[in-house]
């Protein structure tokens, strides 16, 4: 199986319902291309939803009159909501649920409604993403890793900075492994005594984020680029995307007091030297083997970071779900008329005959893409942007006043048709959330999707991406 369409051609044949479940529905649209009839579940209201319906159908919790309250807003309790229930009785059995993730909460619902879910169970999920778990593997698999190990949480208020300076180097980094979600949070970069001791202060309670802490991981900070990899295990075996350059702590996100703030990829063929390439190949190679052995299945991620004057790749934690390329990765694959990885992904989970050579389909992964996505979040209280009231789809700066206007409908990068063009989409919410703050200065705005490379080998923003953000958040008009 080398082609789209033959894809396309083994679900017709499959009954039941497909449904995609994402808290936007941007998130879960890529079984659309290739599953004529496919559902997506979603709860937020955004700007991109009278688009992604000429795509798909969409069902909208939030469109619907239902409310979740912000520290429910997962995919849970979406599918708890009885006005998402109802949807789904009107929907042809048996149900099967492509999710972000497993939760114990959803195995119980699943089990009651007679859903299936093509996830990975909960329990071993969990196990997956413990800090303990990624250190034990990467010392049986014998790969380069960080100084550091897991302390105690009380650790923190025994030792002081120079206690930890003098075994880990002046430059380290904190994390908290209660921390379940991603994207930084829970991480801390420590370069110097003071910011330690800010850090206890902020941490004497023992809580974060809400949650009860019980350990931290101290790890020296590798000074490199951070990058990642999307895999997905099969039963023909592992499929590895390319090494994708990750986007952190970019000037936008300063009003976040953690740090290694995931704010998306570039995809720059040109940026890696052929040996950091096969190195981080195969150190996923031998992770995807290792997870295959314990019954992981479908997509997960690799987080890496690489110092590039020694060549050296140091694997920092695997992501057991879908990680933050999708569906920008699958988009960029689609366009150059490559399987997207959430095909081999829900062939896997229902079983359907497939065969496929290997090989190529990883040859295929692994050449080089062009292109970039940049995750926007919500702006510090009282603050307004001109973000909320933008239209989703494609914009373009003029080329001599450099005054953005909007231009069509846009999803994808298809739509993109030269360097000054961009997409805006997975928002921006229109619900009265939108209006004013939310309780995490994370969450999210909207993406926005380049053709190219926005960030060059140091880091450094284009000109034009920068224009762009500070047009989003209203920075042009100050």
């Amino acid at each position: 199986m080398q082609e789209l369409e033959q894809v396309r051609e083994l679900f017709y044949a499959h009954a039941g319902s497909l449904v995609g479940v994402g808290m936007t529905a941007f998130s879960r649209i890529i079984p659309a291309f290739f599953h004529d009839a496919y559902h997506v579940v979603t709860f937020s209201r955004t700007a991109d939803l009278p688009l992604l319906r000429k795509i798909t159908d969409v069902f909208c919790l939030e469109e619907e009159g239902g409310a979740l309250q912000e520290s429910d807003r997962n995919s849970a309790s979406l599918l708890a909501h009885k006005l998402t229930k109802r949807y789904l009785n009107r929907l042809p059995d048996p149900k099967y649920l492509l999710l972000y993730q497993n939760y114990k909460e959803l195995e119980d619902l699943a089990r009651k409604k007679g859903w299936v879910l093509l996830a990975n169970p909960a329990a071993l999920r969990l196990r997956l993403r413990e800090r303990a778990f990624f250190q034990q593997m990467a010392g049986d698999l014998s790969l380069r890793q960080a100084p550091g190990t897991i302390h105690p949480v009380g650790s923190l208020r025994e030792r002081d900075y120079a206690v930890w300076a003098r075994d880990l180097g002046p430059e380290f980094v904190i994390q908290l492994p209660d921390i379940a979600q991603g994207g930084g949070r829970g991480t801390f970069f420590i370069r110097s005594a003071q910011a330690y001791d800010g850090l206890r202060a902020r941490l004497k309670g023992g809580m974060w984020r809400d949650v009860r802490l019980a350990s931290v991981l101290i790890r020296r900070l590798i000074q490199g680029i951070p990058a990642s990899v999307a895999v997905c295990m099969t039963r023909h075996g592992i499929l590895i995307s390319g090494l994708q350059r990750q986007l952190i702590d970019l000037p936008y996100c300063t009003t976040s007091s953690e740090n290694g703030i995931f704010c998306g990829h570039v995809w720059d063929g040109n940026l890696w030297d052929p040996a950091i390439r096969e190195t981080a190949i195969g150190q996923a190679q031998k992770i995807g083997q290792y997870l295959n052995g314990l019954g992981y299945r479908g997509i997960l991620g690799i987080d890496f970071v690489i110092d590039e004057e020694t060549k050296t790749v140091y694997p920092l934690e695997i992501n057991p779900r879908f990680t933050g390329a999708f569906p920008m990765l699958s988009l960029l694959h689609i366009q150059r008329g490559i399987i997207p990885l959430e095909a081999f992904h829900l062939i896997e989970f229902l079983n359907l005959p497939c065969r496929m050579d290997l090989a190529e389909l990883n040859r295929q992964y692994q050449t080089p893409l062009k292109g970039s996505h940049l995750l926007l979040f919500f702006p510090p209280p009282g603050r307004q942007v001109r973000g909320f009231g933008l239209r989703a789809g494609l914009y373009e700066a003029g080329p001599e006043d450099h005054v953005i206007r909007f231009v069509s409908d846009g999803t994808g990068y298809a739509d993109i048709k030269n360097e000054r063009q961009f997409i805006m989409v997975d928002g921006p919410p229109l619900s009265a959330a939108g209006e004013g703050a939310s309780a995490d200065s994370l969450s999210r705005l909207c993406h926005l999707l380049f053709s190219y490379p926005v960030a060059d080998p140091a880091g450094a923003l284009s000109p034009h991406a920068r224009m762009v953000l500070e047009w989003v958040y209203g920075m042009d008009d100050e």
